[in-house]
C-alpha cells in the first residue's frame, strides 16, 4: 500500500494556513511598511542634504542663501520659492519631474524616481511623501495634518535662523523638525518660570501636546520624523502610530 493524504486533511490543512495567514498577514505588512518607509526617509535625509553641499560649491555657504516667500510681496533675503528650488537644489537632486505652485502659498514638488516626494512650503517647512500617491495639498494648510507621521514626514531647512525656536536646526541642513517651545508657568511657591521642551528626548518627541509623535487629536504630530531619527532611522514595533 502506498501512503498519502486524505481529501479531508489536505482541506483541514489548507484551512489551518488559512487562518494562520489571516492572523499573521495584518503584521507581515506592518512590517513591510515599517522598513519601506524607514528606508525611504533614510536615503531622502542623506540625498537631499548631499545635494545641500554640492550647492554650497557653487552657490556659497547656506547660512547666506535667501529664503522662499509665499504672496507677491517683495521681502529682503527672500525670493518666490520656484526661484529657490531652481538656483539651489534643481542641478544636484536627480527627479522624474517638478512642479511648482506660484500662487497664494508657494510650494514645489520634486518627484524622485524611487517614487517618493518631496514639498517645499513657502517659509522652511519641508514634507516628504515616501509614495507620492499619499500626496494630499491640505496636508499644508491643514492645522492639524492628521497625515503626519503616518503618510508624510515635516523635516525643516533653517540654516540661516537663528531664534529660540530654532536652536536644533540652525546651521545645519535639511533636518527633521525639531522646535523649542517654552511656556511660562508658576512654580509651587507661586513664583512665575519660564519651562522649556526638550525634543532630544523619546518621552518628550513622544508626548509633548503640540508636536508630539501620538494620536491626540491636539498634535500636529510634526516630532514623528525626528523620533525615527531617534531610533537611527528605524519605525520600531513600538512606534505610536499606526502606518
Amino acid at each position: 500500500m502506498k501512503n498519502g493524504f486524505t481529501l479531508a486533511e489536505i482541506l483541514i490543512t489548507l484551512g489551518i494556513l488559512g487562518v494562520l495567514s489571516a492572523i499573521l498577514m495584518p503584521t507581515l505588512v506592518q512590517n513591510y511598511k515599517r522598513e519601506a518607509i524607514s528606508a525611504k526617509l533614510k536615503k531622502f535625509y542623506s540625498v537631499s542634504n548631499q545635494a545641500i553641499k554640492m550647492s554650497e560649491l557653487r552657490n556659497g555657504p547656506k547660512e547666506e542663501w535667501k529664503g522662499c516667500v509665499g504672496g507677491n510681496t517683495a521681502i529682503e533675503n527672500k525670493m518666490p520659492c520656484s526661484d529657490w528650488y531652481n538656483i539651489y537644489l534643481k542641478d544636484f537632486l536627480k527627479t522624474t519631474r517638478v512642479e511648482h505652485n506660484n500662487s497664494g502659498y508657494q510650494y514645489t514638488l520634486a518627484y524622485f524616481p524611487d517614487g517618493s516626494l518631496m514639498v517645499i512650503k513657502s517659509g522652511y517647512d519641508i514634507f516628504f511623501y515616501p509614495y507620492a500617491k499619499d500626496y494630499n495639498k491640505t496636508d499644508l494648510t491643514n492645522v492639524a495634518r492628521p497625515h503626519n507621521g503616518k503618510k508624510c514626514f515635516m523635516f525643516t531647512f533653517t540654516p540661516n535662523i537663528i531664534a529660540n525656536t530654532t536652536p536644533y536646526t540652525s546651521g545645519k541642513g535639511i533636518e527633521p523638525y525639531k522646535s523649542l517651545v517654552c511656556e511660562k508657568i508658576n512654580d509651587s511657591n507661586g513664583n512665575e518660570v519660564e519651562v522649556c521642551n526638550n525634543p532630544d528626548n523619546e518621552d518628550e518627541l513622544i508626548n509633548n501636546p503640540l508636536y508630539g509623535c501620538n494620536d491626540s487629536q491636539s498634535s500636529k504630530r510634526a516630532y514623528c520624523t525626528a523620533l525615527i531619527q531617534y531610533y537611527n532611522w528605524k519605525i520600531t514595533k513600538n512606534y505610536p502610530l499606526k502606518l
